[in-house]
Parts: structure tokens; sequence; C-alpha cells
């Protein structure tokens, strides 16, 4: 997506990168699971978006699978998605190496590997021509292709069923949105029932209209004390480091300087005493009139779709923001999407709850409950994957009883079923191997089991890795959990690396730079319930110690400037016992939550770290119980 209106020119507001070497600022495109993005066909070459990686149609008509280094294979989607454009080695620098200093030589040295899988000519292309001092444009004819299904761990089908009534309606309101009505939308409903792939089919489907820009932001559980607007500043973030990077910024500086200030890096030093000044004696209230006030700005050029996962876990602040995102009188082209599981909503998240009940009967946002599939659907699913020939009799239902509709349930019954032998797809048809009625899949409806029997599959090294990463949480790095996982980094990330080609419990997520200069490769778990089986199966004594090991090792990487890491720190060495660091660092993200007058979550935030202070024995204990008291008393 080219720029929208009003973004061109320089930036003022960012750094330079070093002379020879160049940052780049928009973010490559996120690869999650479940995401619905059509495979890319190029004879005899079939880019699989979905496992990341490339196929060759064999003399026999049958596919192999080549694998790519992960760079190399951004650089040929990028190329692939922009067939017969010509793309430059600049845009290629910032699209496939955000926020990255690199030598423009990268680009040629994974273009050369590309090249080189290929079996392309640079002088003859038949795939990339190169254009001196120009860049390189993709010439082969590309078409869309589906997803060639033939079980296993290698293949995960990328078809969405039963929600296409929900994902019509948010297409409505998205016109709604585009002629300037704000609309805000909650998916709801029970852990694995789809709410991401929904929004992801949703996000995929919009990125094609002109003018659109989306960004994400994530709740994040478990830590001692809520960041006090995290995914909106999440969100932030990521559009700062985007194709409207140059609108969104200036927008904060005219509108929002109290948010401005939380992204340091964005600001010239010489600007930040002048915005500190300028929010001396600002309050909550104003934070959100502010941000109320960018949004229209941005919105006023370009339509904005705002992504807030995992509602349940949302912090107060940011309910107060998408309340006053809904109540708003201003035109603005925006849209905000959060999934939420309702069951997980508890007593502390009550102002969630009432918002969205307030919101609802006020008419002012829309409400998406997903409903397990029905068996009708599993059978479009199953029918799907062999491209249309019929089931045997009984399949679809017995995957119905033992899934009882929901998505991931029913995935993961089909996969193991598949690697018992029991079904298979054989000539793009699915076959039984026992009759069905004398299949008994002895695979526990609670999908825990399922998920534990997918974990003893694999080998010892990667459970190892994967317990540690749990304990880093939903998304880790691999500089923060190798040394605990005892593993050299290096060797971390190549496990990491197969386990995403073999599409098997981690999806990338991108580069992380750390306080320290350093930049980490970071992945995630495909979802979340992998993680908690994960981290469940460590032993009481074993999970401590490794959230000792994060904690230290974290904090080296900040660098001695923990700050933006208090929180993740404060829960680390909550978990392994060391009560005087805990507290430290609940101050700390308290301190934080003040910064941005989110004295509620700071209140919060202190009180846990009073009780955990009184286990501190002796003089260190009441000293941190009289600060933390003072603390209070000025919130």
């Amino acid at each position: 997506m080219s720029p929208p209106a009003g973004t061109t020119g320089t930036r003022p507001l960012v750094n330079s990168a070093p002379t020879g070497q160049r940052v780049a600022s928009r973010p490559s495109v996120p690869e999650r699971t479940g995401e619905f993005l059509m495979d890319k066909k190029f004879p005899p070459f079939r880019l699989d978006t979905t496992n990341q990686c490339l196929w060759r149609r064999r003399d026999d008509g049958d596919e192999e699978r080549i694998l790519l280094r992960p760079k190399s294979y951004a650089v040929l989607r990028y190329l692939v998605e922009r067939a017969g454009r010509l793309v430059t080695e600049d845009e290629l620098l910032e699209s496939v190496w955000p926020e990255v200093c690199v030598e423009p030589q990268a680009v040629k040295s994974s273009v050369f590997d590309v090249r080189r899988v290929l079996g392309d000519s640079p002088k003859k292309p038949v795939f990339i021509e190169t254009l001196p001092k120009r860049g390189y444009r993709f010439i082969a004819p590309v078409a869309d292709g589906a997803l060639d299904t033939r079980g296993g761990d290698d293949s995960t089908p990328n078809t969405l069923v039963g929600r296409q009534k929900p994902l019509s309606e948010m297409r409505s309101w998205e016109q709604h949105a585009m002629l300037g009505e704000r609309q805000i939308v909650f998916v709801s409903g029970e852990a694995g029932i789809g709410k991401t792939a929904l929004v992801d089919a949703f996000e995929y489907q919009a990125r094609q209209s002109p003018g659109v820009v989306i960004a994400r932001g994530q709740c994040i559980e478990g830590y001692g004390g809520k960041e006090a607007y995290y995914p909106m500043l999440e969100a932030l973030r990521g559009l700062c480091r985007g194709p409207a990077a140059q609108l969104v910024i200036e927008a904060l500086s005219v509108s929002a300087p109290t948010w401005l200030v939380q992204f340091p890096s964005l600001v010239r030093r010489e600007q930040r005493d002048m915005l500190q000044r300028e929010i001396l004696g600002a309050t909550r209230e104003r934070m959100l009139r502010e941000i109320s006030e960018a949004l229209e700005l941005i919105t006023a050029q370009v339509m904005l779709v705002l992504v807030f996962e995992d509602l349940q876990w949302v912090d107060d602040a940011t309910v107060d923001l998408i309340s006053a995102c809904a109540r708003a009188r201003g035109s603005a082209k925006l849209m905000l999407l959060g999934t939420v599981r309702p069951a997980d909503v508890t007593l502390s998240q009550r102002p969630l709850t009432n918002l969205m009940r307030d919101l609802s009967v006020h008419r002012l946002c829309h409400q998406v409950e997903l409903q397990p599939l029905s068996e009708s659907d599993i059978a479009e699913y199953l029918s799907a994957q062999s491209q249309g020939a019929s089931l045997p009799p009984g399949l679809a239902r017995l995957i119905y009883r033992h899934s009882e509709g929901n998505p991931l349930f029913m995935v993961a019954a089909i996969q193991h079923m598949t690697q018992r032998g029991l079904i298979s797809v054989e000539n793009r048809t699915w076959q039984l191997r026992v009759p069905v009625e004398e299949i008994d899949l002895s695979v526990p409806e609670n999908l825990r089991r399922m998920i534990e029997a997918r974990i003893e599959r694999l080998s010892e090294e990667e459970q190892r890795m994967l317990e540690v990463a749990s304990v880093a949480g939903v998304t880790f790095s691999a500089a923060s959990v190798a040394a605990a996982a005892q593993m050299d980094e290096i060797d971390l990330e190549d496990v990491c690396e197969k386990l995403c080609c073999r599409h098997l419990i981690l999806r990338s997520a991108g580069l992380h730079m750390f306080a320290d200069g350093s930049v980490g490769t970071c992945w995630k778990f495909v979802h979340a319930l992998y993680r908690k089986v994960l981290y469940e199966r460590i032993g009481v004594g074993r999970r401590a110690r490794v959230h000792r090991q994060i904690g230290e090792r974290l904090e080296a990487l900040s660098a001695g400037q923990p700050k933006e890491l208090s929180s993740e720190l404060a829960h680390h060495f909550e978990a392994s016992a060391d009560w005087q660091r805990a507290v430290q660092y609940l101050r700390m993200s308290a301190a934080n939550a003040s910064q941005r007058f989110a004295h509620r979550e700071a209140v919060a935030t202190l009180k846990h770290a009073l009780v955990l202070s009184r286990k501190i024995p002796g003089t260190p204990g009441a000293m941190s119980q009289a600060g933390i008291l003072e603390e209070l008393a000025r919130n």
C-alpha cells in the first residue's frame, strides 16, 4: 500500500541511521497462524504463505518443499505480491529489515539466494529482473492458488468456514466507518473458537481497500501491575513504523504531546525538555482528550482500523479510551475491533463488562458472538481440503462429536487421526483406514491432552526449550530464554525456525531491539493454550528458577534502563519469590502509570507491591513499606 496523502516528505522527528547503513521504518508483514492468505503460483513453483516456504512441482505431479532462509523468503514474497511492479532497494530494506541497521548488500545477498533456489539467471531472467540502480521486478505470471493439503504436521488448512455472516457484517460496518461513522466491534467467544482467525480474515480483506491503515495492540496477562494504555501504545508504536508514520507522528506532535512523550526515540533530544514542560500538570482526562483529537486528525486522511486482542486482560485506562472513542461525536473514519473471552473476564475487569453492556444499550457498538461450528461446517472444512471430493460417511459427525464444534479442537482431532494413520488425503480424497464405527479416537475431549500429545512428539531438546519459553510468556525472544534453556542463542533460533517451518506451536514475531543495542529474534506461541499447557508441565521449583534466570537476563539486556520492562521484570521476580526485586520493579511500573496519569493503575500496582513488601524480612522490608505508603499518598 502506498503512503496515504499527506505522509510524503522527510520525517523530522526520527533519528537517522549511521552513514552507509539504513534503518527501516516499515514493519514486515506479520505471519500469523490462521491468516487467510492465498498461496501464489508461478509454475513450477508455489509460494506457501501459511507455512512460509516454497514448493516445486516435480515431473511426476507431486510437490517437493524448498526451504528458504527467513529473509530470503520475505524478499521473494514481497516481490511476488508486487509482481510486475518495480520494487526499489530502499523499499525492500524498509519492509524486510524493519528497525534494523543493515548494509544495502543484504538485499543483493537475499536476491542471489532466491535466484539460486529458482534456478534463475540475472542475465536471462525468467522470474526476477534487475533494473540497474533502480531495483527489482518479478516478471513471471503469478496466480492465486489454494494450499495443497497433504495432512501431517507440514500442512495447516487455511479454510474459513461457518463465519461468512459475521465477516460480511464486519465488512458492512467497515463501509460505514469509511463514511466517517465510528465503529466499535467486540468479537467474543471461548478459547479456540476462532476470534483471531476471523479478525485476520477481515484484516486481509480490508488491506485490499485503498487508504486503509491497520494497527494491532495486545492486552497482556500475568504481570503484577497492569500497563496503562498498553494495547494503544503498542498500536501507535506500529503505526509510527509503518507507511503512515509521518501522518501519525505529526498528529501526536500537534494534538497529543502526552502521548508523543511516551516514544522518546521519535523525538529529538532538544525537543524532549520542551515536551516535558508542555505536559507538566497534565491529567488522565487530558490524555484521553488528546488521543481523541489525534485520532480525528489521522482519520481525516486515512481509514484507521485498530485491533485490540484479548480484552479480557485489558487495563482500566484502555477501557476509558475505548469509551471515549465510542462516545465522541466528531466524524472519524475509525473502526476499533476487540477480541474478548467473556468466561475469562474476572472481577478486576468489571469496568470492561460494564462498558460493553452500556455501549450495547446505547447502540454505540456491535457485538459478534462466535458460536461453535456445526457438523455441516466441519463437512465443508473437510471437503475444502479434498477440493470438493465426497467425504466418507460419518467422518464429519465423528470429528464434530469429539470437537464439539470448537475450531481449535477440530483441527487438533483431525491432525491426531491423521498422525495415527486412521485417515489420510490421497489423490485429493479423504481415505479411511478403518470403518468409522470402529474408530476409537482415544483422544481426550480436553484440549490440554490434545496439546500434550502434540508436545510429546517433539524431541527432548524442543520440549525443554518450549517449556522454558512458556515461562517467558506468549511472546518471547531467543536472547531472553537461551541461557535458561541451556542452549546457545543461535541453536535455539534454529530449533524455533524448524518448528515454524513445520507449523508446530510457534510462529515468527519479528525482531526486538534491546536497550543494550542488541537485536533479538522473537517468537510467539500460536495459541495461548499451548503456552499454558507447557507452563504447567514444569515443576514448581524449576519454574521459579527459570523465572529468576529470565528476569536476570532481561535485566542485563535492559542495559541499566529497565523502565520499559518493569512490569515484566516484576512478574518474573515475584514468580521466583525474589520479593525485594519484585517490589522494586512494581514501584517502577507504578511510576510509569503515574506519568501517564493512570492513577488507578498506579494505586493498584502499589497496593500489590505493599503486600509483597511484607514478605521482605527486617529493615529492607520496613523501608520498602514506608516508601510505598508515601507513593500511595501522592497518588
